[in-house]
This record gives C-alpha cells, sequence and structure tokens, in this order.
C-alpha cells in the first residue's frame, strides 16, 4: 500500500474517532449506530498506525465494556497485539475472532469452507459476511497467516471451536426456549471455564 493510501486511512480513523469524541462530549454518552467504533481501529491498522489502534482499542475497552464486537474488528485486534509482540493478548483475540466467525480463519488461510449447520444469531456470522468484508482482508502478511494456521489447528483452538460448533448446532435444531437456554448456559459454562478465559488480559 502506498504512502497516499495510509495516510488516508489515519485520516479516516482520526475523523471517526473525533466523531464519538464529540458525542461522549455532546450527550454524555455513544450512541454509535453507524458502528464508527468499529472502523476506526480497522483503519489505523490499515494505515500503519499500530500504537494507534492499540490506544483505541483501550479506550473502546472502557468506553463499550459489554460490546463484543464484530469479526473484522476482532481479527484486527488480534493483529494489533501480535505485531506489536504482545503473544498471548493476540491469542486471546484472535480466539474471539473465530467465534464471531466461524468461516473467516479457514478463508484466511485458505482451508476448505463450506456452510455450517449451526445457529447463526446474526449476518456477521455466516459465510457470507465474508463478502461484506473481503477488501480488507488483504492486510494480514504471509507470516501473520501462517501464525493464524497454527493457531487455529491447535489443541486449545480445535476444541474451543469443536464444542461451539457442537452446542450452536443444537440451538439450530432446538425450538423450545426453555431448552435452548439450558444449551446456551451450557457454553457459558465452557466459556468460562476454558482458555479464552484463563488468556484474557
Amino acid at each position: 500500500m502506498n504512502p497516499e493510501d495510509k495516510k488516508r486511512f489515519r485520516d479516516r480513523a482520526n475523523r471517526a474517532r473525533r466523531d464519538l469524541l464529540k458525542e461522549k462530549e455532546k450527550y454524555g454518552y455513544i450512541d454509535d449506530g453507524a458502528g464508527k467504533r468499529y472502523g476506526a481501529a480497522v483503519y489505523y491498522i490499515l494505515g500503519g498506525a499500530n500504537e494507534q489502534a492499540l490506544e483505541f482499542y483501550s479506550w473502546f475497552e472502557s468506553e463499550f465494556a459489554d460490546d463484543i464486537g464484530e469479526p473484522l474488528f476482532n481479527l484486527f485486534w488480534a493483529l494489533a497485539e501480535f505485531r506489536a509482540g504482545h503473544e498471548e493478548q493476540a491469542r486471546y483475540r484472535l480466539q474471539l475472532a473465530m467465534l464471531s466467525n466461524l468461516y473467516m480463519l479457514p478463508f484466511l488461510i485458505h482451508d476448505p469452507i463450506s456452510p455450517l449447520d449451526i445457529w447463526h444469531s446474526s449476518n456477521m456470522d455466516c459465510l457470507e459476511y465474508l463478502r461484506e468484508i473481503e477488501e480488507f482482508l488483504a492486510e494480514p502478511t504471509d507470516e501473520e497467516r501462517q501464525w493464524f494456521r497454527k493457531e487455529y489447528h491447535s489443541q486449545q483452538f480445535s476444541a474451543l471451536r469443536n464444542e461451539y460448533i457442537s452446542v450452536f448446532h443444537e440451538l439450530n435444531h432446538e425450538r423450545d426456549f426453555q431448552k435452548r437456554g439450558a444449551i446456551l448456559n451450557k457454553w457459558r459454562e465452557f466459556l468460562a471455564q476454558s482458555v479464552v478465559a484463563t488468556l484474557r488480559p
């Protein structure tokens, strides 16, 4: 990417962050229906401003504590941590990215992809979502894709992914409200005891 393109991305990131801060200052809270909170960090990384991306992610975590993010945002958070040499935090973020869209990492490492028989809670965790973000998925380097592959096929990632698929397969075929709640509780219990919980920074 040429310097002009990188500058354009940094400018876009700065503009999005300014808009968010202005809204907080004016109203006392941020009602970000346009999703600027997700775009800013991605644009910082595309602009080669990794330190600013990490600063934004830190601000995001304090400002939107209950926000689970979205797949591309989560993936780029993992990239930012990896590029900063924060291996454990990068692994944690990559797990969250994998769970937010099970098709994204296989796409990036050129593994076979087919639709999964699972309950998809939104359009962002579906296979079709990759078409929406495909232009951004050229960013990871070959080295980073090799890291994705190693982690994706590791025992930790495989166990987490297999449990997710098992639980959300059940959800896809269960209509009883109380039973669905019990299935989701099983997933929450698994997460609470999983490597994701132990790796949380």
